[in-house]
């Protein structure tokens, strides 16, 4: 059993207690502090101002989970009683929504902090940190509506469709229409474009995709040759791609999206035409 115990804190150590505090508040991360022995919790200002309270300093524990959304009160105290057991080592961190005791305002919070134990393994202190990340679940949330839009779009495509993001063109979707022309399964999504097909290295298609990443504008050929390997040579194709921005709610680009008509056999039919 790991042992754990408090040191007295030495004049010296004032300082850098004020230096902590000043840094706190300058991140505006609040603090919390659970008395064992009374089952009252203590939150500095900012602490209150993240639950919604305004006059009190100190509440009952079970008073304050009354102000944590109902859908997250369980969780918390699991996670509460969870960290005042020795074997959890004392560690405590979770992310839950605050209503508002007093202005009613629904805030997102990240809570982490720690348990003490004596020899016997009886928790004799538990106090932690807590900071508003409303905005950061905002942005987590539009992003996942967003993500659920273009899986939804790429499954219900006709058109081979795939979803390429980031700087390393991570292949995040591809419908079955955009597998069966590349020759490949399921098993290159979550791969970076050029581990999942290498011969795409000496060709334009990763460059043009990167360029439409760092620009935001729209890339279309309606007559491009792409070289694909399959059974074991390069095959030469022709499609009509065209590589689209994903554009998340800061305006930034997050991906791209390609959707690529085959369009092999028209170009192979002209050219028999201009040969005649």
């Amino acid at each position: 059993m790991r042992r754990q115990f408090s040191l007295p804190l030495s004049k010296s150590r004032f300082p850098d207690l004020k230096r902590l505090s000043f840094a706190l508040q300058a991140a505006q991360v609040g603090t919390w502090d659970l008395d064992l022995e009374r089952r009252q919790i203590w939150w500095d200002e900012r602490c209150r101002e993240l639950h919604g309270f305004i006059k009190e300093v100190e509440v009952p524990y079970k008073t304050s989970l009354e102000y944590i959304h109902p859908d997250d009160q369980k969780r918390v105290d699991q996670a509460v009683a969870w960290a005042l057991n020795p074997k959890s080592l004392g560690d405590y961190e979770i992310e839950f929504r605050t209503i508002g005791g007093e202005d009613y305002k629904l805030r997102w919070v990240h809570s982490k902090g720690q348990a003490f134990f004596d020899e016997n393994g009886k928790p004799y202190r538990f106090s932690g940190i807590i900071q508003d990340i409303t905005s950061l679940v905002q942005a987590r949330q539009q992003l996942e509506a967003s993500e659920r839009h273009w899986r939804s779009m790429i499954e219900n495509s006709p058109a081979p469709t795939a979803v390429l993001i980031g700087r390393e063109m991570n292949v995040q979707a591809s419908n079955k229409a955009m597998l069966e022309i590349l020759g490949r399964d399921e098993t290159i999504v979550g791969k970076n474009l050029l581990d999942a097909i290498p011969e795409f290295e000496s060709q334009p298609m990763v460059g043009l995709a990167l360029k439409v990443y760092e620009t935001g504008y729209i890339y279309h050929d309606p007559e491009g040759g792409v070289a694909i390997l399959k059974d074991s040579c390069l095959q030469e194709y022709w499609f009509n791609y065209t590589y689209t921005p994903l554009v998340n709610e800061k305006k930034k680009t997050y991906g791209v999206m390609v959707t690529a008509i085959d369009v092999t056999a028209l170009v192979h039919a002209r050219r028999l035409l201009e040969d005649k």
